[in-house]
C-alpha cells in the first residue's frame, strides 16, 4: 500500500505492507485503525533506494473485524487530506 495513497485491506488481514517512493523516511504519526501498533513511537517506512521503494510491514493485532475507512497521517506526503485504509 503506497504510504501516501492509502488502499484497501480485507477484514481479518493480519498485516499491511506500506511502500515509500520518496527519498526520505516517511513517519506514520497517527492511525485510527483498531489493531494498528500504538503510536508513539512513529511507524517508519524507509526511503526509496535507487529505483526500489522502501517497505515496512505492520502487524495488525487484533486483525480488523469491522468494515470501515480509517485515516492515518504520514509526514512525507503533500496531498490535501490524509490517506485512508479501507477495510472491506
Amino acid at each position: 500500500m503506497d504510504v501516501c495513497a492509502g488502499g484497501t485491506i480485507s477484514i481479518g488481514a493480519t498485516s499491511i505492507t506500506f511502500t515509500n517512493n520518496h527519498t526520505v523516511v516517511c513517519n506514520i504519526t497517527s492511525c485510527n485503525l483498531p489493531g494498528f501498533p500504538a503510536i508513539p513511537p512513529n511507524v517508519q517506512v524507509p526511503a526509496r533506494v535507487g529505483s526500489t521503494a522502501g517497505t515496512k510491514t505492520v502487524t495488525l493485532n487484533p486483525p480488523p473485524s469491522v468494515a470501515g475507512t480509517y485515516t492515518y497521517t504520514p509526514d512525507c506526503c503533500d496531498q490535501g487530506g490524509p490517506p485512508a485504509i479501507i477495510v472491506q
